[in-house]
């Protein structure tokens, strides 16, 4: 995925940051159903769903490998799914003792509104400019 992130349309330009289009975000819940049928299979191999939390945690984690995805991409939609998936993931981690994880996640959710508000600030602008 590390190959979107930095790979350069040529020399002087680089891929900007944009929103997905209708492929894109077919592929998305694509990715979201395979990660999601994916984790299920092998929290199911490990006999891991031994409470309803392990449903929840296979779920955020197919949204946070979408956002994965689309953030290598420079998609905007990138930082809507790690705000869904941190909101979703503060009070499971709460409900399973781990305060400071979900204390963390609560911060993630804070920088990801953050990125969201840059990145829709500076939607379909060339990184070149963006250095000046």
């Amino acid at each position: 995925m590390g190959i979107f992130w930095t790979r350069k349309v040529d020399a002087d330009h680089f891929i900007p940051i944009t929103r997905t289009n209708r492929q894109e975000k077919i592929w998305s819940v694509l990715l979201f159903v395979g990660a999601l049928v994916f984790v299920f299979l092998v929290y199911t191999l490990f006999d891991k769903f031994n409470s309803w939390t392990a449903y929840v945690d296979t779920i955020t984690t197919a949204i946070f490998f979408v956002g994965m995805w689309l953030m290598a991409k420079k998609k905007l939609e990138n930082w809507t799914y790690w705000i869904i998936g941190d909101i979703i993931t503060v009070p499971l981690y709460l409900y399973k003792g781990l305060i400071f994880t979900s204390l963390q996640y609560l911060l993630f959710t804070i920088i990801a509104i953050y990125g969201y508000m840059a990145w829709k600030k500076n939607l379909n602008k060339s990184p070149l400019t963006l250095l000046k």
